[in-house]
């Protein structure tokens, strides 16, 4: 999704988040000490805080602090290009003694790494990231792009495609860096050492970059971090870390194997030479800090924080809590999935005393929510036994609630951490096992391609969900009754739509048909729609240039950036496919449809699920889709035209004067255009042989593969007999002569398809010519001609389908605002596409230049 889609959905969960008082709190006046906060007037034991040694307090710090107060000031107000606090020598001399390198210390860690990278990587330089690494690296490595420099991705569940990535890239750039954290913030997964040690290994011009901000002070001699306590400084190797966190102080610290790359980075780095420094305060607290690292107190602090890590990981499995993984970091994650049932758990956690983290979009995929438990050497042994037993308590609950099994959270976080770190990971739920429905609803399965559904009883129920994988084995009168009036939607279209996307040979063209109907108590249906299982492009709503890029990527390997897609409708329809009867307990029945896609998403590991098409203005609808996990983008407008006058000319009258105007000279020049009708419902059936419906087809490719905008897989070619054989479809094609200034060949120059069914019109795809589009109006003819056989035919509405907003308001059309909610199964495809859409910005600025 483009980046004000994503920036709407993390506003939406943000403000939710707010409302349950969980994210934006602010702590009350008074003295905070580390382990207890008082929100609203209650006071909590809290653990969400990244001071894993809780020395924020520690006596040497804070006169650390007001000395350099006393002696400096409040700040130091200059550039460190032209002149720096002494301060900043003995801090760095103290650094450089904990890690055993050359460091230099920054504003941020954040500055730090814009400090760095772009000095490092340059256009002769590659970058490859773990697509989990801190997002502050991301944005560093960005800069580096708009040097020239290569930036690419790799999944963190696969990193094992590093080594190869870095290997192809090695040999064709001067230095290739691979980028990753040390302890990840969110999952708490550390950096799996021995695959690091294989891409050193890919060549003597690989080197690492290491972000190890979480893992400082609480591992390794002096503190050095748990990166190094478990991987030495290499002289291919640079550490970036944090002075906040778990040192206590502020600013981050970048540490080089040699002095002579340090002065290379601090004279280069624009953000070192020109932002401003850390002050003097905070220097003060960062050589105090220094001197606890450096001395004997560090080991005991270690030892304290360690005793409690430990005991968060025996008492997590002993409780049966869902731990993602297990390892020596103080960073727990306990899975739960959507962030509402995240949610949930943490605010009982907050009414009982505790407050915990709930890690969400967009810092981790949105199903893959969970509760961010961190402890700290300030927590008393008994807070942790307290907290853990209340977390114990509320979560089995929590799922049983929300209907989900330990099966669910291990299939959805089967990949989220890498191989190496699944070394360590926790068994998983031991608790009580819920069936997926538990009552309330039964459910129908298709046991065959067009046989009745299995109905299968589950206590009480008060709803039936029919689930057929073929339209024959639905009464055709019903289907037609709910949908059969949206776009190509008819019991006729689908049955061609089966006939012609399966078995096809490719992957693009071979769809899997679902149909849902939810029916009450006494039969009635309450809901109903259809999905389908196919391959999808990943970049479908994504800006024309953008999607350009991406076909250019696609010329070697065609399936480029798709995800196997499940999505409500199919590739061949068009509007609102979700029939619900408001006076029933339609709310219910949506969640069941939900929640059968979610399984057919899960059973195919398809990577993304979408609910398209569905009007904007109903929030309602919304509500429940939001709050099952779903991302809601806004997608294309639709466009219908209603049928209210008998005649052509009332159809000018109802129009402005303005439009009027324009769609005189319209129809004007579309009577140039000689108009014929093919279908087997036309009286005087005239026939289109191979040859005619290869050029048709070929006018379809003309507009399929320019129109990037709403970029998909072309339809096939073999659709176009199944659709003049279909009693619910048409081809309407536009000749025009030569004596018009029209082709010598004197074939079509224009054409479009369209579903007819029941007063309703709805043209779905179209060819043309496009040397016949400006100067002789041909696109705007085939628009303004739907309406007119609308007209004649005595219809009652024209659907004239998304995009091209201008041209068909112009016909008097009435615009619908669409959206389209989706769930994917991790980021890392989307942080593909937005590393393009760096690109692609990249490059447009350097022509405009």
């Amino acid at each position: 999704v483009e980046v004000s889609d994503m920036l709407g959905t993390i506003e939406s969960l943000h403000d939710e988040a707010e409302r349950r008082r969980l994210y934006f709190q602010k702590a009350e006046p008074g003295q905070l000490d580390g382990r207890t906060v008082r929100l609203q007037g209650e006071d909590l034991v809290s653990f969400s805080s990244c001071s894993y040694l809780g020395l924020e307090h520690h006596p040497h710090i804070v006169e650390g602090v007001i000395d350099a107060a006393r002696r400096y000031g409040s700040q130091f107000s200059s550039s460190r290009g032209y002149l720096c606090n002494p301060l900043y020598e003995e801090v760095e001399a103290k650094l450089s003694r904990i890690f055993g390198g050359h460091a230099l210390v920054t504003s941020s860690t954040t500055l730090g790494h814009q400090v760095a990278i772009p000095v490092l990587v340059t256009e002769r330089d590659a970058i490859v990231m773990d697509h989990q690494v801190h997002y502050s690296v991301q944005m560093a490595a960005n800069l580096a792009r708009q040097n020239g420099a290569t930036v690419e991705i790799v999944r963190h569940s696969q990193l094992e495609r590093a080594t190869e990535v870095v290997a192809r890239l090695a040999r064709t750039h001067r230095t290739v860096w691979f980028a990753t954290d040390g302890v990840f913030s969110m999952y708490g997964d550390l950096a799996p050492l021995h695959l690091l040690k294989e891409i050193l290994d890919v060549a003597p011009n690989v080197r690492l970059y290491v972000d190890d901000a979480h893992g400082m002070s609480w591992q390794g001699q002096h503190g050095r971090g748990s990166f190094l306590s478990r991987m030495p400084m290499h002289d291919r190797m640079i550490l970036a870390t944090s002075l906040n966190k778990a040192f206590s102080a502020g600013g981050g610290c970048l540490v080089f194997p040699t002095a002579e790359e340090r002065r290379k980075v601090l004279h280069t780095g624009g953000p070192m030479v020109f932002s401003g420094p850390v002050q003097p305060p905070m220097l003060g607290a960062a050589s105090a800090s220094a001197d606890i690292h450096l001395s004997d107190e560090i080991v005991g602090l270690q030892h304290a924080l360690a005793d409690r890590t430990a005991l968060t990981n025996e008492l997590m499995d002993e409780l049966g809590l869902p731990l993602l993984v297990r390892n020596s970091a103080p960073i727990f994650f306990v899975r739960m999935g959507l962030p509402r049932v995240s949610f949930a758990v943490a605010e009982r956690m907050r009414a009982d005393g505790w407050f915990v983290n709930v890690s969400a979009y967009p810092s981790v995929p949105l199903k893959r929510s969970g509760i961010r438990f961190t402890v700290t050497a300030g927590h008393r042994l008994s807070d942790v036994e307290g907290a853990l037993r209340c977390l114990a308590a509320h979560v089995p609950r929590v799922l049983d609630e929300e209907r989900v099994t330990r099966h669910e959270l291990d299939e959805l976080f089967a990949r989220a951490v890498p191989e190496e770190a699944r070394g360590g990971q926790a068994a998983g739920f031991a608790g009580k096992q819920q069936e997926l429905y538990s009552g309330g609803v039964s459910v129908g399965v298709a046991t065959a391609e067009a046989g009745p559904a299995e109905e299968v009883a589950v206590s009480a129920p008060t709803l039936r969900v029919e689930h057929v994988r073929s339209i024959l084995a639905l009464d055709r009168v019903e289907w037609n009754e709910m949908l059969g009036k949206v776009g190509s939607c008819s019991w006729e279209a689908l049955a061609l739509c089966e006939d012609v996307f399966r078995k096809t040979g490719q992957r693009e063209h071979d769809w899997d048909f679902h149909y849902v109907v939810v029916r009450d108590a006494f039969g009635t249906p309450v809901a109903a729609t259809f999905f389908t299982g196919f391959v999808s492009k990943d970049d479908m709503l994504m800006r024309a240039e953008v999607s350009e890029a991406v076909e250019e990527r696609r010329i070697d390997d065609p399936y480029f950036l798709t995800s196997d897609v499940l999505c409500m409708g199919s590739g061949f329809s068009e509007g609102n496919h979700l029939y619900l009867d408001r006076d029933g307990p339609w709310k219910e029945a949506l969640v069941q449809i939900v929640q059968l896609m979610s399984e057919e998403y899960e059973q195919r590991d398809a990577g993304m699920m979408m609910l398209r098409d569905l009007p904007a203005a109903d929030a309602e609808v919304e509500s429940v889709l939001l709050d099952r996990g779903f991302v809601r983008i806004p997608m294309f407008n639709s466009h219908y035209v209603d049928i209210t006058w008998p005649d052509e000319d009332g159809w000018l009258a109802s129009l402005s004067s303005k439009k009027r105007r324009a769609m005189r000279k319209i129809l004007a020049q579309a009577s140039a255009f000689e108009r014929r009708v093919y279908g087997v419902h036309e009286r005087n059936q005239r026939s289109l042989d191979t040859a005619a419906l290869d050029q048709l087809y070929g006018l379809y490719r003309n507009v399929a593969d320019r129109k990037r905008r709403l970029n998909v897989f072309p339809l096939p070619r073999h659709l176009m007999e199944a659709i003049l054989s279909s009693p619910v479809w048409e081809i309407v094609t536009f000749t025009l002569p030569e004596s018009a200034g029209g082709p010598a060949h004197g074939g079509p120059v224009a054409f479009y398809a369209a579903h007819r069914f029941d007063g309703e019109y709805a043209p779905f795809f179209c060819g043309l010519d496009y040397d016949y589009v400006l100067q002789h109006g041909a696109y705007r003819t085939m628009l303004s001609a739907m309406v007119q056989r609308s007209i004649a035919q005595g219809w009652t509405r024209v659907h004239l389908g998304m995009d091209a907003d201008t041209e068909k308001r112009r016909l008097g059309s009435r615009m619908v605002e669409n959206s389209v909610f989706v769930q994917a199964r991790d980021h890392f495809n989307g942080r593909v596409l937005h590393e393009i859409v760096a690109e692609v910005g990249v490059e447009g600025r350097r022509r405009s230049a």
